[in-house]
């Protein structure tokens, strides 16, 4: 099996979770930031998920990556439109992924974080990231009293 083949497994699997909690997550709660801290609201934290799929995914095949954000993180959504920006930031990072050949996966490219590193390991970086941020969503659903989904079935 190939960097594609695992990469998009585990993305697959997380990207299906983050989006069952956004869906979770009560309209009201879209704009919740847990008080006392300076972090994004839940709706920002899940657009700015797409918009690091839409990153990765438009930037295969480049030698130097540059940052993709077409969707708005300081707009207000509806939940819907959320959705609406997350399945389409996950087709771009799967289109971007159907792309990755071996050649392409063990290519050294210039990240917009300033690394340089082989292109596959960039591409499997954002499973972790998606990770990390669904983390973040939970912890938001937990606090507006909803069980969010670590792995969703």
């Amino acid at each position: 099996m190939g960097v594609r083949e695992n990469v998009q497994g585990g993305f697959q699997m997380i990207w299906g979770t983050a989006q069952k909690n956004v869906e979770a997550m009560p309209e009201s709660g879209l704009e919740f930031t847990p008080a006392g801290l300076d972090t994004r609201p839940f709706r920002a934290i899940a657009v700015h998920m797409a918009n690091s799929c839409v990153t990765f995914g438009e930037n295969v095949g480049k030698s130097v990556w540059e940052r993709v954000a077409p969707y708005p993180i300081d707009k207000p959504m509806s939940r819907a439109q959320v959705l609406d920006v997350m399945r389409d930031g996950g087709a771009r990072f799967l289109a971007g992924l159907a792309r990755l050949t071996d050649e392409e996966a063990g290519r050294i490219v210039r990240t917009p974080w300033g690394m340089e590193m082989p292109q596959g390991a960039v591409m499997a970086g954002q499973v972790s990231h998606l990770f990390y941020h669904n983390g973040q969503l939970s912890i938001y659903l937990r606090m507006q009293g909803v069980k969010p989904l670590f792995v969703a079935p």
